[in-house]
């Protein structure tokens, strides 16, 4: 029987590795880390190693690497006060370091969590129904430095995984949208039209967790040129979806379970009846 691969989950205590956690744990020899030992509610992550990405050593960051063969970094910095590009800086050296250091102790993939965000701007010509979809092939255009910083990211991914730095490191980021329950209470002073970006944006647990095993658990991440590199778009089966995720479903075999129409359709009915403004009615 072939032993599971060992797999390094960076930000283990984060959000979206909490959605994560349940599936990794049974499917990989996983490894955990994380700058803290406890979760936003404070409790206590089993096996997480205590770990500054940022500010350890090469030493302790190629112990923490050693007989890993894919990371899933979900590693984040988060911001000191307004959103810059200083704070936002960090996070790309984060994710340089990381890899950097994957491709020298000789890891095989990194999957990394990206958003949206890196090209959020074309929500713009959507809500205007200028466009009907955004790729990501598209070109790149955030409209924030959260956002920038993840371009950033998919950029130095592929100058990664083309090979023009050495050993080519295969490369995949996921540009999640809504990782989060779409609650309709969140938007009773916003307009319809935001609660339904949301709704087309959602990404149940399940399907962000079956995402990532996919993208760890691909035979290959080739793009048509042959690179190791591919930037997916991580949304639901969700009937109204802005977000392209067919390069997902032909490249890794991602098949999403999950509709936000299904899920929400009764907060759905009750929104819609407001008013176009959002505005409640009665």
């Amino acid at each position: 029987m072939t032993s599971p691969p060992r797999v390094l989950l960076t930000g283990a205590t984060g959000v979206v590795a909490a959605q994560l956690l349940p599936d990794l744990r049974e499917a990989y020899d996983l490894r955990l880390t994380d700058v803290r030992r406890t979760d936003a509610e404070g409790r206590e992550v089993p096996g997480v190693v205590e770990l500054d990405l940022l500010g350890c050593s090469d030493a302790e960051l190629a112990a923490l690497l050693d007989g890993v063969e894919v990371v899933v970094h979900c590693g984040y910095a988060r911001p000191v006060g307004e959103p810059s590009y200083a704070e936002e800086r960090r996070n790309v050296d984060l994710t340089q370091r990381v890899f950097e250091a994957a491709r020298l102790a000789g890891v095989r993939r990194v999957v990394a969590a990206s958003t949206n965000q890196a090209a959020r701007w074309y929500e713009q010509p959507w809500f205007a129904h200028r466009i009907d979809r955004v790729t990501p092939e598209d070109y790149p255009r955030p409209d924030s430095w959260y956002g920038w910083a993840k371009a950033a990211y998919e950029s130095m991914g592929f100058l990664y995984a083309c090979g023009s730095l050495g050993r080519p490191l295969e490369v995949v980021l996921l540009r999640i949208v809504v990782p989060r329950e779409v609650v309709a209470a969140d938007f009773a002073d916003r307009p319809l039209h935001r609660y339904l970006r949301d709704i087309a944006g959602y990404i149940s647990p399940r399907d962000l967790a079956q995402l990532f095993r996919r993208c760890v658990d691909a035979p290959s991440v080739q793009d048509r040129f042959g690179v190791p590199f591919q930037i997916f778009y991580g949304v639901s089966d969700n009937a109204r979806t802005f977000w392209s995720t067919t390069s997902a479903r032909e490249v890794v075999g991602y098949a999403p379970q999950d509709n936000s129409e299904v899920r929400f359709a009764d907060e759905i009915a009750m929104m819609l009846g407001r008013g176009e403004h959002g505005d409640r009615e009665g």
